[in-house]
């Protein structure tokens, strides 16, 4: 034991003597090592080797679970096996030793595993075969890796299908962003620009009151700018949304590398200007469909885009402010033939300046007109010059929205004057519109209405509401009425009981689907013959309506839930 321990010193002072100008005997050097193996103590070389010896710990290495759990946005866990995965990884680099020693330890194992079900099978009285069957054999590992590299053995076709399913749900960004990311295979498939015919693109959230860093910025417009070059070529429904700065940039970075673009929408952005609108309406000649609501937008910005792209939007939403009345002007002047969608909305600050419409004006430059909506925004007639052409109404047009929750100047005559010649009128919103009174519904030219919409969601205790004709409403629409919404109106026991009836008759089932009877005076037989009626009748709102029983006043959702409404005002009757 000595002298294996004395040759690796042996050999230190042989380099030692090698490079020192003194014999390897002499001076204080030897003497000072002599003296160290004399006294039997370890020199400092000595514990530097005494703790390069010591082996570090190690702890054991986890086994991976065979799945991994995936969290949907429908609050689902999705328990997803992953068995396999591990063949598919690059084999790591071990020392030739280290591998001739695992390989011996797999054979062992593989030798007492045929060993122990080969005693298993004698105890059972069966003779072993000569290859006993192994957990974890060739077939079981192929299976496990043609698992795991299913991904990776698709066609690109098959994947881009796949894609486009998930795109028609989700989004392309960030979905086709994070799927890139998963293989070369995904990456080419995630690239292919049929699946960025529709993006829209949010602004990362931020603390209110904060800014974003100006490095992030930067990264965040240098990406927006690489999807509109690389990805962007068949782009056809554009929306950005919260971007409160670049956009003109944005904008002009579309108009040169988006020539397919059909529709455009800014919803709450800011710093929208003339020439980055402009840009956009010169460089894309398909353009028919802008939406600015709610984005801080100039109205002569507006007014430039539709007198230089007018002639071929079809849709067109705005919200109100106090310079409205001039994008109102330009398109009264007829630089829109071809409208075929107008909606307004209103900011929750509304101002104090109320929009006036010349609805003459309007009817004769926009005769293709099929919806107008004119969300929560308090109008009122203009009247129109002498010169003027006549009012043709708008022959073409299907839906009609005037609600409001504040104050509302329809009438009966302004009513008379929009849909005088509207034939082909599907919806009629009118909550709000507490002027407009039944006798008034019922001479409009609108012969097969499918959704009316009478509801009060205000404090009508300055009002004067009609206590009769809601049945002039439903004995005219009962053979094409779909949904009927009376909430806060004030007619009488009488006068419902005659409504609902109507859709008892003729000779076929009521089209009613979605009745809204909240805060009214509806009593339990209205009720009760009004489901036996109706068949299809899958929303029922019977809120606030003080005629009937307690725990039946509340909304009735589906055919099952309105059937044992039914039931249980019987048996209240009886």
């Amino acid at each position: 034991m000595r002298a294996t321990m004395e040759e690796p010193r042996t050999a230190e002072n042989l380099r030692e003597a090698g490079t020192s100008s003194e014999p390897s005997g002499t001076g204080q050097n030897a003497s000072k090592k002599q003296g160290t193996k004399a006294s039997g103590r370890p020199g400092p070389g000595d514990a530097s080797k005494a703790s390069k010896k010591k082996k570090a710990f190690k702890a054991p290495r986890r086994v991976a679970p065979d799945y991994f759990v995936h969290e949907t946005d429908n609050d689902m866990l999705l328990i997803i096996s992953n068995i396999g995965d591990g063949q598919d990884r690059p084999p790591r680099k071990v020392a030739k030793r280290k591998h001739q020693a695992l390989a011996k330890k797999q054979q062992l194992q593989h030798v007492q595993r045929t060993g122990v079900a080969g005693e298993r099978k004698r105890e059972k009285g069966g003779a072993p075969t000569a290859k006993e069957p192994v957990l974890g054999g060739q077939a079981a590992e192929s299976g496990a890796a043609a698992g795991a590299s299913w991904g990776e053995r698709l066609p690109v076709e098959i994947l881009v299908r796949i894609f486009q399913s998930l795109v028609a749900s989700e989004g392309a960004v960030p979905l086709l962003c994070r799927v890139a990311r998963v293989c070369r295979l995904w990456y080419g498939a995630a690239s292919n620009p049929m699946l960025w015919q529709k993006v829209s693109i949010g602004f990362c959230w931020v603390e209110p009151g904060k800014k974003q860093p100006p490095q992030t910025e930067k990264r965040i417009l240098s990406t927006m700018e690489w999807l509109v070059q690389n990805r962007f070529s068949l782009l056809r429904d554009f929306a950005l949304c919260h971007w409160k700065s670049h956009v003109p940039v944005v904008l002009k970075a579309l108009a040169e590398s988006c020539p397919l673009l059909v529709s455009l929408k800014l919803t709450h952005c800011s710093g929208v200007t003339t020439e980055s609108l402009s840009a956009v309406a010169e460089c894309c000649p398909r353009l028919e469909s802008l939406n600015l609501q709610n984005s801080q937008v100039d109205s002569s910005a507006v007014v430039s885009f539709l007198e230089a792209a007018g002639s071929r939007i079809r849709q067109l939403w705005l919200t109100y402010s106090s310079r409205m009345n001039a994008i109102v002007t330009t398109l009264s002047s007829g630089c829109c033939l071809g409208l075929r969608l107008l909606e307004v909305n209103t900011e929750i600050k509304q101002s104090s300046q109320h929009l006036q419409l010349s609805v003459e004006q309007l009817q004769a430059a926009c005769q293709q007109l099929q919806v107008l909506r004119l969300l929560n925004v308090i109008w009122t007639l203009k009247q129109s010059p002498r010169s003027a052409p006549t009012s043709l109404g708008f022959p073409q047009l299907e839906e009609l929205c005037l609600a409001t929750t504040s104050y509302s100047f329809v009438s009966d005559s302004v009513l008379q004057k929009i849909l005088q010649a509207s034939t082909k009128l599907r919806v009629l919103d009118l909550r709000g519109c507490f002027r407009v009174t039944p006798k008034g519904l019922q001479e409009l030219p609108c012969p097969d209405l499918e959704q009316l919409y009478l509801g009060l969601y205000c404090s009508d205790n300055h009002l004067l509401l009609p206590s009769e004709g809601s049945h002039l409403l439903t004995w005219k629409w009962h053979h094409s009425l779909q949904e009927l919404d009376l909430a806060g109106q004030s007619f009488s026991e009488r006068d419902l009981e005659l409504a609902m009836a109507a859709f008892g008759q003729g000779s076929g089932r009521a089209a009613l689907r979605s009745l809204n009877m909240t805060g009214t005076k509806v009593t339990v037989s209205t009720v009760s013959a009004l489901i036996i009626c109706c068949p299809a009748l899958s929303y029922l709102n019977l809120s606030s309506c003080r005629y009937l029983p307690r725990g039946m006043k509340k909304v009735y959702r589906g055919q099952d839930n309105i059937r044992q409404c039914l039931s249980k005002l019987l048996a209240s009757t009886d």
